[in-house]
């Protein structure tokens, strides 16, 4: 279920085997046949009706996406020990700030810090391709009851960790986002998420990076349907850092 290999003269990173990808990046006119395409991906099983029900619930999420310039958006559904987990990661590349000045990833931490609250925590970080900011926050939301064990929707928390990323050429800011509800596996996401997020490439020169390519983020454990042969190189787009910061 994993894209082809994408290059891009802008950005690439890679994720786990393990992860279905939903398809942001295609034409308006195609989302729904890509969306069938995905159900039958993940669950093979499955009846015709059963793909157009999960295309069907899944096409305003889509949309959604869409319009607020996500640029990836990929998921797991795992079965560990007999329990169902799930992530969903998410990148998209912004305008730093409307008027196109740069920031630093210490300015991006204090308008972050100014605006997430108590409940949120924020803090800078380097990886691979550069200084950063994480911010860690939870919601709670209402989970499908396709994706609990007791078959029911259920109010659940929803962990959130959001890596901005200031590009140092540009007056850009690549933005990355994971969000679970199965906090007992917190832990795992969060690993993956940042092993995803430290294999970002950029290139600012418009050839291929001259840098050594990160090894790719390990594969989530075995469990669920997910059982595809390579990880994705994906590009993302600009959109206005004011979808970003509300």
């Amino acid at each position: 279920s994993s894209r082809a290999a994408v290059t891009t003269e802008r950005l690439t990173f890679r994720v786990p085997p393990a992860f279905f990808e939903l398809p942001v990046y295609e034409s308006e006119e195609q989302v729904g046949q890509a969306l069938m395409e995905l159900a039958q991906d993940i669950y093979p099983q499955g009846t015709p009706e059963l793909w157009f029900q999960y295309a069907a619930t899944q096409l305003p999420v889509v949309a959604q996406m869409m319009d607020a310039g996500v640029s990836y958006a990929g998921f797991c559904l795992l079965d560990l020990d007999g329990r169902h987990s799930t992530a969903t990661v998410t990148a998209a590349l912004l305008e730093s700030v409307p008027d196109g000045q740069k920031m630093t990833a210490s300015s991006v931490a204090a308008e972050l810090a100014g605006l997430g609250g108590d409940q949120a925590q924020v803090e800078t970080v380097w990886l691979t391709a550069g200084e950063a900011v994480v911010r860690f926050t939870a919601d709670v939301t209402t989970l499908p009851a396709e994706l609990t064990d007791s078959g029911r929707a259920e109010d659940v928390e929803v962990g959130k960790i959001a890596v901005f990323l200031p590009l140092r050429k540009e007056a850009e800011m690549v933005l990355f986002e994971l969000s679970t509800p199965c906090m007992q596996d917190w832990d795992l996401y969060s690993d993956l998420f940042f092993n995803i997020v430290n294999t970002i490439e950029l290139n600012d020169t418009g050839t291929p990076a001259e840098t050594p390519v990160p090894p790719q983020p390990e594969d989530l454990p075995a469990g669920g349907p997910a059982d595809a042969s390579t990880g994705a190189h994906v590009p993302v787009q600009a959109r206005s850092v004011r979808d970003g910061f509300g």
